[in-house]
Order: structure tokens, then C-alpha cells, then sequence
């Protein structure tokens, strides 16, 4: 278990109990700081009070669990409006929107999609590419996926 999955498990008790989900965790180095950011949804969405209340609680359970020996900042945000898509939940709520997605490894000579989310099942989701048309593509090929803020010559996200 890497230590992204180790902070994961630590935290998701305290996330139920808030009602808050985890989206994503990043441990980086950036000018020679420790960063920890931890982005968070929630059924009634993310604003400062529920990220400052979050950083509170977790800052509290990583202190407590003590996993990281370094000194590191903790930060806590939404996923913003080009969240990224990880599980087979995620991708089903985004189901009908624009997104993009990079493969480990290519599908018919491709490995970055850019389309309609038509359909989500079985751990494959199938989007509407605008390259290759529809494409199948196991979640566990998935590199990174986004929501695509970009698509349809810049307009916003929203269903195609």
C-alpha cells in the first residue's frame, strides 16, 4: 500500500462521518515543501467553512495516526469544475458531459480521448470520441480523466 493509500484509508472514517467524499489526494514536493492537498465534494458542494473544518479534522487524524515524518502543509479544496474522474461512481455522475481521459496504453493507435461520457458500466466506460468515434475503455487503463471544461470550441461544461 503506497502512503497516498495509506492517507486515504486513515481519513475516509473521518470523511463519512462529515458526510464529505474524498476525491483525490496529491503528495508533492514543490520549492521545497511538503504539500498534502486533499480535494473534497459533498452533497450541498465545497465552500471555505466546510474546507476549513476539514483541514481541522484531518490535520487532527494525521497528527494523531502520525504516518507522515516530515514536515508537510495541508491543504484542503474542491475539485473545481475540471475535477477529476477516478472510480466507476465518479464517471457515472458525470455521465452525458464532456470529458477527457489518457490511457496507459492505446486503444486503435489512440491513447487521448476527448468526448461525450455515453455510458458507464462493468468498470468500462464508453465516450463518444471526437477522434475515433465511440470507444470503449476499461477504468483500470485510465491514466488521468477529467471533466473537460474546453470541449465544443470553449464553451462551458454541460451536457453535449
Amino acid at each position: 500500500m503506497n502512503i497516498i493509500e495509506q492517507i486515504e484509508n486513515q481519513l475516509l472514517p473521518v470523511a463519512i462521518a462529515e458526510n464529505v467524499e474524498i476525491i483525490d489526494i496529491e503528495y508533492v514536493k514543490e520549492n521545497g515543501q511538503k504539500i498534502l492537498r486533499i480535494f473534497i465534494d459533498s452533497d450541498n458542494g465545497v465552500n471555505l467553512d466546510l474546507c476549513a473544518r476539514m483541514s481541522n479534522l484531518f490535520g487532527l487524524k494525521l497528527d494523531e495516526e502520525d504516518l507522515l515524518k516530515e514536515n508537510y502543509i495541508l491543504e484542503i479544496s474542491s475539485p473545481g469544475i475540471d475535477r477529476i474522474l477516478k472510480k466507476e461512481k465518479d464517471f457515472e455522475k458525470y455521465k452525458g458531459f464532456c470529458i477527457k481521459a489518457t490511457t496507459n496504453s492505446a486503444i486503435n493507435g489512440q491513447k487521448h480521448f476527448n468526448g461525450n461520457l455515453v455510458a458507464v458500466s462493468g468498470g468500462k466506460i464508453v465516450i463518444d470520441d471526437v477522434t475515433n468515434r465511440i470507444v470503449e475503455i476499461e477504468i483500470s487503463n485510465i491514466l488521468r480523466a477529467n471533466v473537460n471544461t474546453d470541449f465544443n470550441g470553449g464553451e462551458n461544461v454541460g451536457k453535449k
